[in-house]
C-alpha cells in the first residue's frame, strides 16, 4: 500500500468530525451536531471565511470531507463544488446535501490532480487537507491551476512550531527518552494520518510563491490548550498565547 494508499484508508475509516463513529443510519441531526462542535471548536473559520460575501461565485473545496463548510458557502448562495479523495467522506456529504435537499456536485477526486479545467473557479477554499497529501507542492500547483486570474484562495496548514508540535515533542520526543526528536517526523507518524505536513512561514511562503498578495496569519486554536483526548483549558487562556505558536497557519492569496 503506497503512501496515498494509506492516507485514504484512513480518512474512509475516520471522516474528518465523526471520530469513526459512523451509524449505519444517518440522518440530519448526525450531521447538525457534527456541524455545532466543529463551528464551536473553531469559531474562527466565520471570520477568516465571509461565506456571504461569496454569494453568485463559483467556489471549490479542496477536501470537504463530509460537506459542513461547503453547507454554509451553499446556503450562502455560492455556486459550490466539493472534492475529497475519501469516498466515505463524499458519500456522507452527499447524505447531508440530500437533507438539505441541495444537489451541489460533490467529487471524488485527488487534491494533487483536479478534475477541472484551467481557470474555472472564483475561490478555492481548503481547511486542514492538503498537508495530508503526498505531493503538496501539486496540491498547491492545482489549486492555483484552477483559479481565474485574479481568483482568490484561503487555505489551512499547520504550523510546526506551535504549541502542539512542542505537545507532540514531549510526548514522543521527551517521555520517549528522545530529546533530539524531529518535529518533521513526530507530525508525520503521531498526527493524524500517516505523512502529515507541518510547515514554517518561510516554507509556507515558498509553496505558494506563484500567488499574488500571499498573507499568512497564524490562529491560536482549542487544540493548542488541549490537556487531554477531550478535555481543554478554558478558552481565556488562548489570550496568554502568542499567534505566532498557534496551530492553525491561513494562508490567503490570488492568482
Amino acid at each position: 500500500m503506497n503512501a496515498k494508499e494509506r492516507i485514504k484508508k484512513f480518512w474512509n475509516n475516520k471522516p474528518c468530525g465523526t471520530f469513526g463513529v459512523i451509524p449505519e443510519e444517518v440522518d440530519l441531526p448526525y450531521f447538525e451536531k457534527i456541524r455545532d462542535r466543529r463551528y464551536k471548536l473553531e469559531p474562527f473559520i466565520k471570520t477568516v471565511v465571509d461565506f456571504l460575501s461569496l454569494k453568485e461565485k463559483k467556489v471549490l473545496e479542496v477536501g470537504c470531507g463530509i460537506g459542513i463548510d461547503g453547507m454554509e458557502f451553499s446556503k450562502a448562495g455560492a455556486d459550490y463544488t466539493g472534492i475529497d479523495a475519501s469516498e466515505t467522506s463524499i458519500n456522507l456529504a452527499r447524505r447531508y446535501f440530500e437533507f438539505e435537499k441541495n444537489n451541489s456536485p460533490l467529487i471524488v477526486a485527488d487534491t494533487d490532480s483536479l478534475p477541472f479545467v484551467d481557470n474555472s473557479f472564483d475561490y478555492v477554499f481548503s481547511w486542514g487537507v492538503i498537508h495530508h497529501t503526498p505531493n503538496i507542492r501539486k496540491a498547491v500547483e492545482e489549486i492555483y491551476r484552477v483559479l481565474k486570474p485574479g481568483g482568490e484562495c484561503c487555505i489551512m496548514v499547520y504550523n510546526r512550531r506551535s504549541i502542539v508540535g512542542a505537545q507532540l515533542y514531549v510526548l514522543y520526543g521527551l517521555f520517549r527518552l528522545n530529546p533530539f526528536a524531529n518535529f518533521k517526523k513526530l507530525f508525520a507518524e503521531h498526527h493524524e494520518s500517516p505523512g502529515t505536513k507541518a510547515f514554517t512561514n518561510k516554507e509556507t511562503l515558498l509553496l505558494f510563491k506563484k500567488f499574488k498578495d500571499v498573507k499568512i496569519v497564524n490562529i491560536v486554536t482549542p487544540y493548542d490548550l488541549r490537556i487531554g483526548r477531550n478535555r481543554y483549558l478554558p478558552n481565556l487562556f488562548k489570550y496568554l498565547i502568542p499567534a505566532i505558536v498557534g496551530f492553525f497557519k491561513v494562508i490567503k492569496g490570488r492568482k
